[in-house]
């Protein structure tokens, strides 16, 4: 039986649903210092991904995919934070599900506790508009998918997901100087699409050119390994 913690299920909020949860962590996370008298992040920095994601989120219903890119820079940011904090309430909590609930999170349960998802198998088709279509075999224990395309060239030696959901490369260390790294981003062209389905649809491609597609599963649990990658040209 595995310790209580921070559930991962915020990942697969409704984005309208998520600033809602977010300012709950700034409630109860940093509402009660003692006992989380260590901040990954201050409460004004929070605070502040916490308004980029709205603006974000709102630019992006109304305006579609083109502003598809700021919001995923948007949500990775505030992701990031929050998976940071909680770990943060986990070291804390050492598995009292009491502390976990007065963070602001929701804790796991001990009977439900099993292991992280296994490696996703990819496969991609082309749309009748023109798009791309990949998708991956059902994984049972998995709660949602995270894509990964990159355009032109795949990711380089040494990217991983980290336990919190986040791309990093060769552990922490800097991203390689090419494909340069863009804010927010990790590589020119990347694409990020972290919907709960199986499958996924990307649009506003270039012709001729190659795509290179990576899968992971997610649950309460952590995260499982990158997929292997399956490339395709766009039409």
């Amino acid at each position: 039986m595995n310790k209580i913690h921070c559930s991962l299920a915020y990942h697969q909020l409704a984005h309208n649903k998520v600033e809602t949860f977010a300012e709950g962590i700034i409630e109860g996370f940093y509402g009660n210092n003692p006992p989380f008298t260590v901040q990954p992040k201050t409460q004004a920095e929070y605070e502040a991904l916490i308004a980029t994601y709205e603006l974000r989120r709102v630019a992006y219903e109304k305006g579609g995919s083109a502003q598809k890119g700021d919001f995923l820079i948007a949500e990775t940011a505030l992701m990031d934070a929050t998976d940071s904090i909680a770990q943060e309430t986990d070291k804390v909590a050492k598995g009292d599900k009491e502390i976990i609930i007065l963070a602001g999170f929701e804790p796991t349960k001990e009977d439900s506790e099993g292991t992280k998802p296994g490696q996703c198998v990819v496969t991609v088709k082309r749309g009748m508009a023109g798009e791309l279509i990949p998708t991956c075999a059902v994984i049972e224990n998995a709660k949602h998918y995270g894509c990964i395309m990159t355009e032109g060239a795949p990711l380089p030696e040494g990217v991983i997901i980290t336990a919190s959901g986040r791309i990093v490369w060769n552990g922490n260390e800097p991203m390689p100087p090419s494909p340069p790294a863009s804010p927010g981003m990790m590589f020119t062209g990347l694409q990020l699409d972290l919907t709960m389905q199986r499958e996924k649809h990307f649009t506003d491609l270039k012709h001729d050119v190659t795509y290179y597609f990576y899968y992971y599963a997610v649950n309460a649990t952590g995260v499982g390994p990158l997929s292997e990658v399956v490339s395709i040209v766009c039409w």
